[in-house]
């Protein structure tokens, strides 16, 4: 049980609910991306972040994604 609760869909930011719905395409859910957008600010904050993280690294795209399954698979965590 998560000790936030996510939004609903319904009420996250418009200008940001395009990441939620990329988050449920890609990985099947949106509960992370749901939570950051309680503090609006942050989710935009992080998402920038990221996309920049995701254009300029350095890392070849594919070597990141396996780095990515491997933290999730010392995790537990399903992704």
């Amino acid at each position: 049980m998560a000790r936030i609760e996510p939004l609903r869909i319904e009420d996250v930011d418009p200008e940001l609910r395009h990441v939620c719905d990329d988050a449920e395409r890609q990985t099947g859910t949106s509960t992370g991306p749901r939570t950051y957008a309680k503090n609006p600010a942050v989710f935009k904050a992080l998402s920038t972040f990221r996309a920049t993280l995701a254009r300029e690294g350095k890392i070849d795209p594919v070597l990141r994604e396996l780095v990515r399954l491997k933290i999730a698979g010392l995790n537990g965590c399903r992704y």
